[in-house]
């Protein structure tokens, strides 16, 4: 059996780790960019430049994951829109973007 060729349109695969308070901005630039197909991961726990977040009253706060197959192209944008929502903060949230080569089938 011969392997099914790649799907079209998806060749970057991007990780959105942020703030659990950021998530309806977060959502809201997937809309604008015509990305509707992701998977969320929520109630995250770690630690990172903003400090430790296990959603208790000694380290407060949650982050959630975002994972979507885009094309490149947007990928740019993505970022970009996405520091604006972080900038906007009084306090900054937590926000990393991971970009990596993707291949789906």
């Amino acid at each position: 059996m011969d392997a099914p060729e790649p799907l079209a349109g998806a060749d970057k695969l991007v990780f959105i780790i942020f703030e659990g308070g950021a998530e309806a901005e977060v959502l809201q630039i997937l809309d604008e960019l015509g990305l509707e197909h992701y998977t969320t991961f929520e109630q995250i726990k770690g630690t990172g430049e903003t400090g430790r977040k296990e959603g208790n009253a000694i380290f407060p706060g949650i982050n959630n994951i975002l994972m979507v197959a885009m094309p490149g192209e947007k990928v740019v944008p993505l970022v970009e829109r996405l520091h604006v929502v972080r900038d906007s903060y009084i306090v900054q949230p937590g926000m990393k973007v991971i970009v990596t080569d993707c291949v789906m089938y």
